[in-house]
């Protein structure tokens, strides 16, 4: 006798109501919201961030400067300077070339050398550095004698007492032909060296250089020159050659002491030679 078994092909699943201990109705919307507007935030901090980067690297930069600052030369006047820059109403940090602005400003005799540095986005620095004098001259302008400063280069850039301070120890020359010079006028080059020497001599043994109170330039009849020094202790004066260092100015100051005694009846020291010889004045007798 067979027997038959019948399967069911349907399975019974039990279904669970909310009353039954299932998950809460309304459960995972909650996280999703949260989703959303954290989305929205970081969305919104983006955008601003954004526009910040592009104002600040994009749109600042193009604007006109905001600061323009001249440092350095306090006696010089600020506009002038920015006008001489190219800097105008419209400069702006991305437009302004610090290269050009320093090769621009080195027109100005006064300026020895130019920093231009820009901070950005918008901020423009220019630093200058004066010239320093190494001796002081005199030339005639308008029927008046005016002093004129000169650098270690043999250029002078001052007419006036305008960019000497009184405090420096500088020496006056005589014998130069300057009639009429004025700032950016460079004196001949054979003059070089000597404004060098006594820039470095200003330098370095300034109680040397204030021994001298002129230093008179002697042209020769077919070329170069020789010196003659007028010490501020003493009435005798001393010629000296084209050469001015400190180991002649030392050793004219020691035969000077020596000869002191005999101030009165000397007229002239003479070290071109290489050795010491004297002069004696037209009045003196025995």
């Amino acid at each position: 006798m067979s027997s038959a078994f019948l399967f069911n092909d349907e399975i019974p699943v039990r279904r669970t109501s909310p009353s039954a201990g299932g998950p809460p109705a309304g459960k995972g919307a909650f996280p999703a919201a949260n989703k959303v507007f954290v989305r929205r935030i970081l969305i919104a901090a983006a955008v601003l961030i954004g526009a910040e980067l592009v104002w600040f690297f994009g749109i600042s930069p193009c604007m006109p400067l905001s600061r323009v600052e001249v440092k350095g030369i306090p006696g010089l006047d600020a506009a002038s300077v920015i006008a001489l820059a190219g800097i105008g109403e419209n400069s702006s940090f991305m437009t302004v070339d610090s290269g050009s602005i320093e090769s621009s400003l080195l027109q100005i005799p006064a300026v020895h050398s130019v920093r231009a540095v820009k901070h950005f986005p918008g901020r423009l620095e220019i630093i200058l550095e004066p010239r320093r004098p190494a001796a002081m001259a005199l030339v005639e302008r308008g029927g008046r004698f005016q002093p004129v400063l000169i650098d270690g280069r043999g250029l002078i850039y001052s007419v006036g007492k305008e960019g000497f301070d009184g405090n420096e120890i500088i020496p006056i020359v005589s014998g130069l032909s300057l009639d009429g010079s004025g700032p950016g006028v460079k004196l001949p080059r054979m003059y070089g060296p000597l404004f060098e020497q006594l820039e470095n001599l200003a330098a370095e043994v300034p109680e040397l250089i204030a021994a001298v109170s002129e230093i008179r330039i002697n042209q020769k009849n077919y070329d170069g020159f020789d010196l003659t020094l007028y010490p501020a202790h003493t009435s005798i004066r001393v010629r000296v050659g084209p050469d001015l260092n400190e180991d002649t100015l030392r050793y004219m100051l020691l035969i000077l002491d020596v000869l002191a005694p005999r101030e009165d009846d000397i007229e002239e020291l003479d070290f071109r030679a290489g050795t010491a010889s004297y002069t004696l004045k037209e009045a003196y007798s025995g």
